[in-house]
């Protein structure tokens, strides 16, 4: 077992499509921006959408999931290094280098967001041969990630860290969830998206059975995405939830909104790039806000 030193949040959902990736980002964007904070996003999803936000992925059709992470620009032939290095590689015994994003020195902003990119086949081959491997052996994968991002370097490197999850409780989500120190559940207001919060709960619950007290996994809330709030169905359900789960539950003011300016930021080349670098009136903004502040209120206590 690892000590654990850095601040790693998960996103976490076993439901797909309830928007793990705009939920990192976001708070990825105000950690670095607004709370002044250097970041490390790391995307464990297959799919890797964080990877292609933040960097770009490459097509490459013949390829499981139909992409590559890109090469690396900083690569030099190092043996230790692949040529697309990726998060992937620590399972394998291998360094990464985590790639810059738009929100770097070079740009202007004084603290920066870093993404250690995924790799959809090494992820799969990972989780396939380790599912069903002896229970020493799985151990030694699940704790593979914690070692990792619990190192004095990267502990000293980065005040915070965000797991982007993949939707299945498969070795490298169970990964994510050991080596974090707080979780938030992204949820859209809607029946079919609410069947994943108790499975996600019973994790987190899982999880702090086997750790210390000073360790436990802490649960920040479940976070409505893709809200509308003139809708009966979207009121009544969170209505309803802050009725059952209370404190669980973000309050009822912080959420993030049903709005083209989250997909709009995926545009390549589009500007400005961050949610908080369009107007403050803006309903993305304002709410991004009061998401971005409330989970760093959690995590840092300011």
């Amino acid at each position: 077992m690892f000590t654990y030193r850095s601040k790693v949040l998960a996103v976490l959902n076993q439901k797909g499509g309830v928007g793990k990736t705009t939920v990192a980002s976001v708070i990825a964007e105000y950690a670095a921006i607004v709370a002044k904070k250097n970041v490390l996003v790391v995307d464990l999803d297959m799919q890797c959408n964080s990877s292609d936000y933040w960097v770009g992925m490459e097509s490459a059709p013949q390829a499981t999931g139909g992409q590559l992470p890109p090469l690396h620009p900083d690569y030099d032939g190092d043996p230790d290094l692949d040529s697309r290095s990726n998060i992937a590689d620590i399972f394998f015994g291998k360094a990464v280098l985590p790639h810059s994003t738009y929100i770097c020195e070079e740009r202007g902003f004084k603290h920066t967001v870093e993404i250690m990119v995924g790799h959809p086949a090494l992820l799969e081959r990972i989780n396939s041969e380790y599912d069903n491997s002896s229970g020493k052996i799985a151990s030694l994968i699940i704790d593979r990630l914690g070692e990792f991002l619990h190192m004095e370097d990267v502990a000293n490197t980065y005040d915070l860290i965000i797991l982007d999850t993949g939707p299945s409780r498969n070795p490298i989500f169970r990964s994510a969830v050991r080596a974090a120190t707080h979780a938030v559940i992204p949820f859209e207001p809607e029946e079919k998206s609410l069947q994943g919060i108790n499975a996600m709960l019973q994790v987190i619950q899982s999880e702090n059975f086997s750790r210390s007290d000073d360790t436990q996994l802490k649960l920040i809330g479940l976070c409505p995405n893709k809200v509308r709030s003139n809708t009966n169905i979207h009121r009544s359900t969170l209505e309803m939830l802050h009725d059952e789960l209370g404190s669980v539950m973000f309050p009822s003011d912080v959420f993030l909104p049903q709005s083209t300016a989250f997909p709009e930021r995926d545009l390549k080349g589009i500007s400005p790039r961050s949610i908080f670098q369009i107007s403050e009136q803006h309903v993305a903004h304002k709410q991004s806000s009061a998401v971005g502040k409330f989970v760093i209120k959690n995590i840092f206590g300011k």
